[in-house]
């Protein structure tokens, strides 16, 4: 308690636990845990806790729960920025581990493409090392990022006592170059954020819409204690101060429900006119003369209704004419660097407000 008692929003990985608990002053949501692959009857793994400041959690949804994401949007309202911000705790085990899905990337990347179409995206907890590569793309043959004034903590380049890279920590690169996200870390110092009995590496990250890194005032990262081998990492970001002055006026939770990504379909050389067929058989061009003929309200409701309904049009042509993705293997990454890094052995530690005896808890956390 006395860790996280002045954290505003705190994410607990590796709790090894789906099973709620409470923390007095916050309200807690926690994640499915993780399988193995093959045996089905080991240990429980990964499982992500989300605790909220009870005065914080009518400003806080959750919008995504799985075995390896927690997303959760938190209101523009209790933030000086002009869009919600879309947050993320993340368990992504380690390549070799048998918990590990190769479809873990992509399926991070739709939902990153899915919420930063809403608002900021910020992410917490990755596995991977990363060394200084950058998190951005160069643009006109300069190093580009906004902001880099000496008040600013965007540094063009990132500082780590990490030097070595792994796949994970390649795929979060791309992960940033494609969808023009930054690290938190390193932007001051690069400290270490794994402790091990014969290493320390910086496996766990912060990352943000660049936009919203303006926002980002301060990042610690605090030193390892006797809760775990991993260190608690802290980002500071702005609120609205004069918000909470009277708290009898705090608006109702928002009742958000959780979002289904949108199927994905297989485009081959016959697609086009499979689905063009489709549009012009009797069934489609029916729904489509009901839609032209429908009226709609010229406000949000109507617009939004609108869309939904020709959307749901186009996905009942794509499905009698398309071939829905499944799952694919993603391609690795191989790296002469990937080399084991590390080793655990590490005695359990009892953990009073957690249900069960958990060891290797990672701490994540960030403070609004």
């Amino acid at each position: 308690m006395n860790h996280i008692k002045n954290i505003d929003l705190l994410l607990l990985t590796e709790t090894w636990s789906n099973k709620d608990f409470s923390i007095p002053g916050f309200k807690t949501f926690v994640s499915d845990t993780a399988t193995p692959n093959k045996n089905r009857a080991c240990r429980l793994s990964g499982g992500i806790a989300l605790l909220i400041k009870n005065k914080f959690q009518n400003y806080v949804s959750i919008v995504k729960k799985s075995k390896n994401f927690i997303w959760c949007k938190i209101s523009k309202q209790i933030l000086n920025v002009d869009q919600n911000l879309f947050l993320c705790g993340t368990y992504i085990p380690p390549e070799k581990s048998t918990y590990f899905d190769n479809e873990i990337f992509d399926e991070l990347e739709n939902d990153i493409i899915h919420f930063e179409s809403k608002g900021n995206i910020m992410i917490l907890d990755f596995n991977g090392r990363t060394s200084t590569l950058d998190d951005f793309v160069s643009k006109d043959g300069t190093n580009y990022i906004n902001d880099l004034s000496n008040e600013s903590i965007q540094s063009k380049y990132r500082h780590n006592f990490d030097n070595t890279t792994n796949n994970h920590g390649l795929q979060l690169i791309n992960l940033c170059n494609n969808n023009d996200l930054r690290f938190v870390n390193g932007r001051t110092k690069g400290r270490s954020t794994f402790h091990g009995n014969n290493s320390t590496s910086t496996v766990d990250y912060i990352i943000c819409s660049q936009e919203l890194l303006q926002n980002v005032n301060n990042f610690v990262v605090k030193p390892p204690t006797y809760l775990s081998d991993y260190s608690q990492i802290i980002a500071w970001v702005d609120i609205n101060e004069n918000l909470h002055k009277n708290e009898t006026n705090s608006p109702k939770p928002e009742q958000t429900p959780l979002h289904k990504l949108p199927l994905q379909f297989d485009w081959s050389e016959n697609s086009k006119i499979n689905f063009r067929q489709t549009l012009k058989s009797t069934d489609i061009q029916r729904k489509l003369d009901n839609f032209i003929q429908s009226t709609f309200t010229d406000d949000e409701k109507g617009v939004n209704d609108c869309a939904t309904e020709f959307q749901s049009i186009l996905t009942d042509a794509a499905k009698k004419s398309l071939k829905i993705r499944k799952k694919k293997t993603r391609r690795k990454i191989h790296n002469p660097t990937n080399k084991k890094w590390f080793e655990r052995n590490v005695d359990s530690r009892d953990m009073n407000y957690v249900n069960s005896q958990t060891k290797n808890i990672g701490i994540q956390q960030t403070q609004l």
